[in-house]
């Protein structure tokens, strides 16, 4: 079909240069997006010379699935041979336009298209081949590369007597990765789409000293590679942001807002599953960075001694709220200064307000408890009475945490005794505001 079409005869030598045309000579279904010979002949000499580069340009043009523009009424990501995927609606196909649509073969439907379909770079890989990419931003991205645990693929050659856990073959239980496709997004991911920010060398500077009073840590190196691994963090998005329509402020996957100027876009790359904007300036706010702590008190990690069988779980109706909620209470455990351990992970070096709300409906006294940070015998404040029926949110104080730490605990504590009415722990949650 592509043959008997004089004005697809260069894509049709292109298609036997490369082999492609076996592959769509086969039984399998295909689509094939056609570009007409015009759109064909500014091809880069670079392109044309690199048979590998050569057949992934026009295997960007060949899809493994029959596609009528009358059924894809939706933004459908299509899958082509290159491995790269385009968006595909209607009679659109990227920013091509399928001027004869629907023609079928015995194996597919072939749709002409007035543009050709470039393979190009995926976000990450925009990164580090582009030399238009920033330095500073690529470099720190580079540099995160791990072993991380993953047991996938291990091999099991015993199992722990004590906690039960299996035990692995050494060297099968980890791959090599980068945390940033781990723990933000995985930006060579072809089947997604990502807005990723990079920022020129200088404003990557500025944002890095910016943050790093917050992630102070035991060595100047330390406390330079965990900013910037907060900087970054933020910079990638999973949804596409278009240059016309991008909203001035945009929300991060942990919940950050950016603050986007767009007068401050130095460059838009389109990529195979994205946009990159490399910008000047992306001023992220501390306000916007650090973000309320909430432990829900039945959520602990560890006690100072095993009163499982003194520890209640209860479901109660706020009164002031209007809402359920469930607290831990433990009672008659005969432990002086009894106290349950939470853990936050990555606590920046901020200034805290400290809140709990403290239901005691289970005897009529009072009594008294107290929050730690960082040890349970910390001082950080005197114990706080918790009075009778008081459904409402109580500020405790506030505190400094002077340095970053990866994992840092917080305390609730019982009074000194070991009488039961006087040293119960009860509690809904712990809040832990920032003050910016």
């Amino acid at each position: 079909l592509i043959d008997e079409n004089p004005d697809l005869s260069s894509f049709a030598g292109y298609l036997r240069q490369t082999g492609l045309d076996k592959e769509i000579s086969s039984t399998k279904s295909f689509t094939v997006f056609a570009p007409v010979n015009s759109e064909l002949v500014g091809i880069d000499q670079a392109i044309l010379t690199d048979a590998a580069r050569l057949k992934k340009l026009i295997g960007n043009h060949i899809a493994g699935e029959q596609l009528r523009t009358t059924s894809v009424t939706a933004l459908t990501r299509v899958q082509m041979l290159s491995g790269k995927y385009n968006n595909m609606l209607g009679t659109s196909i990227e920013t091509a336009t399928i001027t004869r649509a629907d023609q079928y073969a015995s194996n597919g439907i072939l749709q002409v298209i007035n543009k050709a379909l470039p393979a190009l770079d995926n976000c990450w890989e925009f990164m580090v081949n582009n030399t238009l990419a920033p330095v500073k931003q690529k470099d720190y991205a580079m540099s995160l590369f791990r072993n991380v645990f993953d047991p996938t693929n291990a091999i099991i050659i015993g199992v722990n007597p004590v906690t039960g856990d299996p035990i692995y073959q050494p060297g099968t239980d980890s791959v090599y990765t980068n945390l940033f496709w781990n723990r933000v997004y995985d930006l060579r991911d072809e089947k997604k789409q990502f807005t990723y920010f990079m920022v020129t060398d200088a404003a990557w500077d500025a944002e890095v000293n910016k943050f790093s009073p917050y992630y102070l840590t035991s060595t100047p190196d330390s406390t330079t590679f965990t900013a910037s691994w907060n900087v970054i963090r933020d910079f990638a998005i999973d949804t596409v942001y278009n240059p016309a329509t991008i909203p001035d402020t945009i929300l991060s996957k942990d919940g950050t807002k950016l603050g986007i100027d767009r007068s401050a876009i130095v460059r838009t790359i389109k990529t195979s599953n994205g946009i990159v904007y490399v910008m000047s300036k992306l001023d992220v706010q501390p306000l916007h960075k650090f973000k309320t702590i909430l432990l829900q008190a039945e959520n602990y990690n560890s006690t100072s001694v095993d009163r499982r069988g003194n520890t209640y779980f209860r479901d109660r109706y706020n009164t002031v709220t209007g809402k359920d909620f469930r607290d831990m209470l433990v009672l008659g455990h005969g432990v002086a200064q009894f106290n349950v351990r939470y853990q936050i992970n990555e606590m920046p070096a901020v200034k805290y307000k400290a809140y709990w709300t403290a239901l005691n409906d289970f005897q009529t006294a009072t009594h008294s408890q107290k929050l730690a940070i960082g040890a349970p015998t910390a001082a950080t404040f005197a114990y706080t009475v918790v009075p009778l029926l008081n459904y409402s949110e109580v500020y405790i104080g506030e505190f400094i945490n002077s340095r970053y730490w990866p994992s840092y605990n917080v305390y609730l504590v019982a009074a000194n005794s070991t009488t039961a009415a006087v040293n119960p722990i009860v509690c809904d949650y712990i809040k832990l505001v920032p003050g910016l």
